[in-house]
Order: C-alpha cells, then sequence, then structure tokens
C-alpha cells in the first residue's frame, strides 16, 4: 500500500475537502477546507479533478513534515510556510515531485493561518456521505474522525496508478504568478437576511468602523471586536446558518460564522462574506484591521467567475504534466534520431 506518514502534525491538521454539501438540513456539519480557493489551486496544480471532491490535509496555525512511501506529485498552497524537500528550500504554488522517502518539511509558517498539502489522486480515506472531510464535533470522516497525529499513516496512490502515462499533453507548461494566499484591506459582503432589522446608523457601522479579530476564532468561526452593533427587538425563528453569515449576537458584537458551523441559530444576520472571500478572511492576520465593503450579488458572482477562470487556466496548462516521467518508446525513439 502507498502511504503518507506524519511526522509532525503541527497544531490543528485534518483532512478536509470541499465539504460534506447537502446534508445540513438532516443535521450535519459541512465542514470542508477554510480556504477553498487554496484548496483548488492546490488540487489543480497536481492535476486532480474538483468535481471528484479530492481529500487533501488542512494544517492549522502551524504547518507539517510529511515522509511519502512512494513516488507522487504534490503541491502546498495557502499559508506562506518555509518550505523544504530532504533540506532542500522549494518553492509552494507548485507541482512537486516526491519519491520513495522523500521527506517534505512545512512546518514553519510566516503569513496566513491555513495551508493545504494536496497530493496526486487525493488522501484515500473512506467517503462518507460524498465527502472524505472531517467534522471534529461528531467525530465523522476524516482519518478516524479526529485530528491528525506524529505517526499517523494516510493511503495515497502512486503516480503510476493515476496518470498513463502513454497519454501525454504535447505542451504543457508551468502556469505563471500563482499565488494562493489571497491579499486585500477589505472583507466584501452582500446583505444577510435580516438586513433591514439593522437602521442606517447601524449599517454604517459596520461598513465605516474599523473591526479586528477577536480571541475567540476557530473553525466554526470568528467572533469580531469593533463597535457595538443593534438591531430591533423582535424574535427570529431558528434558521439555517450559512458559511459566512454575519450574525450579531444579543451582546451586539459580530460574529462571522464558517466551516464547522453549526447547522442553524437564532441569531439575525446582518450581512454575508462573499464566498469568494471566505479564504481571505480565513488567512486574516490577528492584528490587521478589517474593514468590510457592501457589494451587490452580481457583483458577487462577477468576482466568483474570475476566481473560477484563474483555476481554469491551471488546468488547462496542465502543470503536473511537466513532472511526468518521459515515455519510455518516446527515449528509445530520441536514441535513434
Amino acid at each position: 500500500m502507498n502511504t503518507l506518514k506524519i511526522l509532525t502534525s503541527g497544531i490543528f491538521s485534518t483532512i478536509q475537502d470541499s465539504g460534506r454539501i447537502g446534508y445540513q438540513g438532516e443535521g450535519f456539519l459541512n465542514s470542508g477546507v477554510m480556504d477553498l480557493f487554496a484548496y483548488q489551486i492546490g488540487n489543480a496544480l497536481v492535476g486532480n479533478a474538483l468535481i471528484d471532491n479530492p481529500a487533501s490535509i488542512e494544517f492549522g496555525i502551524t504547518g507539517g513534515k510529511i515522509r511519502f512511501s512512494s513516488h507522487t506529485i504534490v503541491s502546498v498552497t495557502g499559508a506562506r510556510v518555509v518550505l523544504r524537500l530532504n533540506d532542500n528550500e522549494i518553492d509552494q504554488d507548485v507541482p512537486i515531485i516526491v519519491k520513495k522517502n522523500d521527506v517534505l518539511d512545512f512546518t514553519k509558517m510566516t503569513k496566513g493561518r491555513f495551508v493545504y498539502l494536496s497530493i496526486a489522486g487525493g488522501i484515500q480515506v473512506p467517503t462518507i456521505m460524498n465527502s472524505r472531510s472531517t467534522s471534529l464535533a461528531v467525530n465523522l470522516g476524516g482519518f478516524e474522525g479526529r485530528k491528525l497525529e506524529n505517526g499517523d499513516v494516510l493511503p495515497i496512490f502512486d503516480l503510476s496508478q493515476i496518470f498513463h502515462q502513454n497519454v501525454t499533453k504535447l505542451t504543457p507548461k508551468m502556469s505563471k504568478e500563482i499565488f494562493s494566499l489571497a491579499s486585500s484591506d477589505k472583507i466584501r459582503v452582500v446583505n444577510g437576511p435580516e438586513f433591514d432589522w439593522f437602521s442606517e446608523t447601524e449599517w454604517r457601522k459596520l461598513l465605516q468602523k474599523t473591526f479586528y479579530l477577536g480571541k475567540h476564532i476557530n473553525r466554526m468561526g470568528f467572533r469580531i471586536d469593533g463597535p457595538t452593533i443593534n438591531f430591533k427587538p423582535e424574535n427570529l425563528l431558528s434558521e439555517a446558518n450559512m458559511n459566512g453569515a454575519i450574525q450579531v449576537s444579543r451582546d451586539g458584537h459580530p460574529i462571522i460564522l464558517l466551516a464547522d458551523r453549526a447547522t442553524h441559530g437564532g441569531y439575525p444576520v446582518i450581512a454575508k462574506v462573499i464566498s469568494s472571500d471566505l479564504g481571505l478572511l480565513s488567512q486574516w492576520p490577528q492584528n490587521k484591521p478589517i474593514y468590510f465593503e457592501k457589494v451587490s450579488v452580481t457583483d458577487a458572482w462577477a468576482i466568483s467567475i474570475q476566481q473560477a477562470d484563474i483555476i481554469k487556466n491551471i488546468y488547462q496548462t496542465q502543470p503536473w504534466q511537466t513532472l511526468l516521467p518521459t515515455r519510455v518508446m518516446a527515449n528509445k525513439i530520441k536514441q535513434l534520431f
């Protein structure tokens, strides 16, 4: 069996994919990666089709150290790390060829909060409800439903099991200027379901005042420090929680719900972070001011299409093909001429 071994798991590492979508109404958490854009870039770089919902490893706060038992292609995306392959420093955001007993070390994180290790073919843990994501609150999915630990051994594919080397793109090339850690001075939002529960004065607070990440931040959500926001005194029936929903608690502090959020809640939602900025938010520096900018739903869709085009371009250039071994027959032909 082809495997990778976790030599250093870091503070908070789990197996995640794009999430357990479609089961929230039955009481199951979506979970999934915190930075979808970085995850998608990582899987595109190694040739994994996103429609297959491939599993990557998400490392939070600190990175990890991995030993491989077989020949494969990997990528490291998201938060910035000091990345070494067998003690040789290498770049992020590119496909990387690893061989048997190679060690990939990215324990030191220098910027951001979540870094992703993606592997050709994905991590081969069982699929539960169309996802391999880990939901820690209910010990579901991933590797035994828990965080990864030093010494864990995870099944993967060998390179020869994934790519048919006799079918090779003639002119593969490395995509240029890929940078999977998004950066901006603002977080863009659209109206939330209860946007009209908040007066113009309260909306001005959200859009014109400065906020910061609070002390309580995790995969469930980020509590935001700043001016208190008030809403009309009405009771709200519980409703489905959305990824990126900005709830306002009774004490007036916003809470942004994220990947491991509860399935439903009862606080009014003034706004929702657009999907394209959720990865940006997840990597936001602790002491950097947060400014919210309101955009239309039409603009939010356009921004989403722009991100999708970046991923599409990576697939079209097929950068993983640049690392595949040359066909044996092609080598023989070269020797003849």
